[in-house]
């Protein structure tokens, strides 16, 4: 079983993003948490906003272990702002028939303030929503994958979804090609990070590099965050270095392998350990895969 947590700030598309997945992933299944206590409820049992809230996430939790051990979904779904706390506490359902993935939506604060849709914001919400910023719930690095859905709708980002999840999933050692100008930079342990177009998704995990064309060098770096956003801020999140010292430089530098790329281009970003991390934290799974490679 897969369950699926689609997390981000308030307005980010979350509810609306989750329900057009249920009709894309297989055998799936959508738990709308507002509706497992209703605020008429809430008032009854006198919780207060925070009580309310910590209710409804224990009967979420008592519903997911339900469904877990049953055999009537292949996939759950639910749309939750989530904690490192509640992220450990779901990622712990995780064992060899079932998988926990935390998948971050991350409009920017400009287009989250928005009415998107049908939404009307109020006061309290555009407050919650700013504050939600500042406290990070649009990065959080306990997220598998995040996406800035700026300029995409909701169904385009769900099939974005979708894809990312069905590479996840594959049994495959994931790999990438480097060319040879980039080896010096991937050994020494500058090069910590991978921009791609068009070519497929990369999770966290064990990720092996291959030289291009001969495939005669191999070495292992682990994913630690992946995004999916415009070029432009593809390339501030990734940070500058004497490589790339600027934006315009990325964009230039980029051009060589894609020519048609602009700014506002979506791109996948995976940033990952060195090798010498890699190798220092995982000595084992790095001379495994490697023997396999």
């Amino acid at each position: 079983m897969l369950i699926l947590n689609i997390n981000g700030p308030i307005n980010s598309g979350k509810t609306t993003v989750s329900k057009i997945l249920v009709n894309l992933l297989p055998k799936a299944t959508f738990i709308e948490v507002d509706e497992l206590m209703s605020d008429a409820e809430q008032e009854k049992l006198g919780l207060s906003l925070k009580e309310g809230w910590a209710e409804r996430k224990k009967r979420l939790n008592e519903k997911l272990l339900a469904l877990k051990e049953g055999e009537e979904f292949e996939t759950v779904i639910f749309a939750y702002p989530i904690t490192e706390e509640s992220y450990q506490k779901w990622s712990a359902l995780s064992d060899e028939n079932t998988r926990f993935l935390n998948i971050t939506l991350a409009p920017s604060l400009e287009e989250c303030l928005k009415n998107r849709g049908t939404r009307e914001l109020d006061n309290w919400e555009r407050n919650r929503i700013r504050q939600m910023y500042e406290e990070g719930y649009q990065n959080r690095s306990y997220s598998d994958f995040i996406i800035n859905n700026d300029n995409q709708t909701p169904e385009e980002t769900a099939e974005i979804i979708k894809g990312f999840i069905e590479h996840v999933v594959s049994p495959k050692q994931q790999w990438l090609h480097l060319v040879e100008r980039r080896w010096s930079a991937l050994l020494n342990g500058e090069k910590t990070s991978t921009l791609r177009l068009n070519e497929g998704f990369i999770h966290k995990g064990f990720l092996v590099y291959k030289d291009c064309p001969k495939e005669q060098w191999a070495e292992v770096v682990y994913v630690t965050g992946v995004y999916y956003l415009p070029l432009k801020r593809a390339l501030e999140t990734d940070g500058f270095d004497e490589h790339t010292p600027d934006v315009e430089t990325g964009l230039k530098q980029m051009r060589v392998h894609y020519p048609d790329i602009t700014l506002d281009t979506p791109i996948l970003l995976a940033k990952h350990l060195s090798i010498p991390e890699t190798k220092k934290l995982y000595p084992n799974e790095v001379k495994e895969i490697l023997k396999n490679a």
